[in-house]
């Protein structure tokens, strides 16, 4: 099904990623691997974190953006600079699998040589910086150059590397594997598992199954939040990779995992850009803690990833409705107009968005902000035997072997979409009810549709060529309170977060940074609350509360800003 972009802010800011991807060295990133297989790099590499341990995760991620880059726009250009990194892994690649950006004896070798002994914490393997966690991104980049581009190349290296896994991790015992765990792995049960699919090889299955961590899946299944002080990011990819297992043959355990693990983050933990954690870490169930380090941007590009395949498995509108709050409320917030990317998006008031730099930044959250822009195209259609679904309410087209369509959309600066039909086609169209909107309907054929199934308006008929669907959007101001503070509330417009700005008082001379914690303790300023809530629109997504100006808090950029706002008592 190929789904693509018609002008839009999601198009607008597709195009910008899509500058920025192609801004970067390919044989800069490859740099960190030519080093770590005693080779001289034919450039320099970056630097940030690929001058640290953690050296070749964001090639991992450019090989993933130039996938779903070439998938979404077509751009050969993608496709020739993936078909070149992988020339170049294969070329690399040593003669027992190992491929990756740091010399295998670093943190791998560590623990294989010395299972009895090695060292091992949260972010460390054997005096490493999470090597399984960089070793996942290449794995992944690989997998989806394969499958997106047909590089059967790709397959071919990544296999090699499945094989170097198996036969490193099965000479370890059950407590050994246990010790491993301990450390950040990313998602290396997902990629294994995807593997496995691919191809059918057993051991695949059985090098997944090392990385299957029952210690958190298990609480979970059975709907027990242990998930306070636990790293954020660390534990989203292991979920989606148990999501996984699950969908190639794994035990339903696996399944319940994920599901209360995405209800449990989505309507405990999440803030109301959607996005989630402080300071990195899960905080407590009731609490809302408003920082200048909240909402690291990662976290909500895989929270996406979970709520896309879950919505698979049960059909359910919530999976959308999440999608929508994060795409429309953090991941259009976390790109500026030089397509820079967020680490957190701090939600203290009156502090300021904190983007990376292009040369010497590439944090995890670079390496996925990368991604982020093309997998826009991902999320607002879904196909299922005969039946379409209409997720997000993006200007777009959709095109299948039997059918074509068009939709037409004002949202979020109006009310009103049309979905054409430009061939005939005996679909069911299924069309999301936003979680906000109370009086959604679909006119179709002068008739009004509006009862709903999980979520969904379905409509079934024999549909011809330039039959059009006209979606009602009505939006309405919403206040919502802070979980742990009543007299703390922010706003929305349909599902578009509303914010003020502050200004650039006290600014730093740049609000570009190396490091991603360089300006979190940045100097603030004083916020004073408001004496009342009654809000009124002032023109087309601009309001007035007790004399603040509010607008989408993704248009706010370079300037200090808040969402939530205290109420004066």
């Amino acid at each position: 099904m190929k789904i693509s972009l018609k002008n839009s802010i999601f198009k607008y800011s597709q195009q910008i990623g899509e500058e920025v991807l192609f801004k970067l060295s390919a044989d800069r990133l490859l740099a960190p691997v030519y080093e770590a297989m005693n080779k001289k790099p034919k450039a320099e590499r970056y630097g940030g974190w690929e001058a640290k341990g953690i050296s070749g995760h964001t090639l991992g991620h450019y090989m993933t953006a130039l996938a779903l880059c070439y998938e979404t726009t077509e751009n050969l250009k993608a496709k020739e600079i993936a078909d070149y990194v992988v020339d170049e892994l294969e070329a690399l690649q040593q003669e027992n699998g190992y491929v990756c950006g740091f010399p295998e004896k670093e943190g791998f070798s560590g623990v294989f040589n010395n299972p009895e002994t090695f060292t091992v914490g949260g972010f460390d393997l054997a005096g490493w910086w999470v090597p399984y966690y960089t070793l996942h991104k290449i794995f992944r980049g690989l997998i989806d150059i394969y499958e997106k581009t047909e590089n059967e190349k790709a397959l071919n290296v990544v296999s090699k590397l499945g094989s170097w896994v198996y036969n490193t991790t099965s000479t370890l015992n059950e407590e050994q594997r246990k010790r491993v765990l301990k450390c950040e792995y990313g998602g290396m049960n997902q990629v294994l598992s995807r593997l496995y699919k691919i191809i059918g090889d057993e051991r695949f299955k059985k090098a997944s199954e090392f990385f299957c961590e029952e210690e958190l899946l298990l609480p979970l299944s059975q709907k027990q939040d242990i998930l306070t002080d636990k790293h954020a990011n660390t534990q989203i990819p292991k979920i989606v990779g148990a999501l996984e297992m699950y969908n190639n043959g794994g035990e339903s355990y696996l399944y319940d995992s994920a599901k209360f693990f995405f209800d449990t983050v989505n309507e405990n933990r999440s803030y109301a850009i959607g996005g989630n954690s402080v300071s990195e870490h899960f905080h407590d169930l009731d609490k809302e803690p408003l920082e200048t380090n909240t909402c690291e941007t990662c976290n909500s590009n895989n929270m996406l990833v979970l709520a896309r395949e879950l919505f698979k498995l049960n059909k359910d509108s919530k999976y959308y409705d999440y999608c929508e709050k994060v795409l429309y409320n953090h991941i259009l917030a976390s790109q500026d107009e030089t397509g820079m990317k967020t680490y957190f998006v701090g939600l203290k008031s009156g502090h300021f968005k904190v983007f990376s730099t292009l040369e010497d930044s590439f944090w995890c959250c670079f390496g996925s902000g990368l991604e982020n822009p093309f997998t826009y195209n991902q999320h607002i259609y879904n196909k299922y035997e005969n039946e379409l679904y209409v997720n997000l309410y993006i200007p777009s087209t959709v095109e299948d072997a039997d059918f074509s369509a068009i939709l037409n959309s004002e949202y979020p600066q109006g009310e009103k979409a049309e979905f054409v039909i430009h061939s005939d086609t005996n679909k069911t169209i299924s069309f999301r009810k936003p979680c906000w909107c109370d009086e959604f309907s679909v006119e179709y054929n002068g008739k009004i549709y509006n009862g709903t199934e999980n979520g969904y308006v379905k409509i079934k008929g024999e549909f011809k060529k330039g039959d059009t669907f006209k979606i009602n959007l009505p939006m309405r101001i919403k206040i919502h309170h802070k979980r742990d503070d009543e007299k703390q509330v922010y706003f929305t417009f349909g599902g578009i977060v509303l914010a003020e700005r502050l200004g650039r008082e006290k600014f730093p001379e740049d609000d570009h940074a190396k490091g991603e914690n360089d300006l979190t303790n940045y100097e603030g300023i004083e916020v004073s609350p408001i004496l009342n809530t009654n809000i009124y629109s002032i023109e087309k997504l601009e309001f007035s509360v007790d004399g603040h100006t509010l607008e989408p808090f993704y248009d706010i950029m370079h300037e200090r800003y808040r969402v939530y706002f205290e109420i004066k008592d």
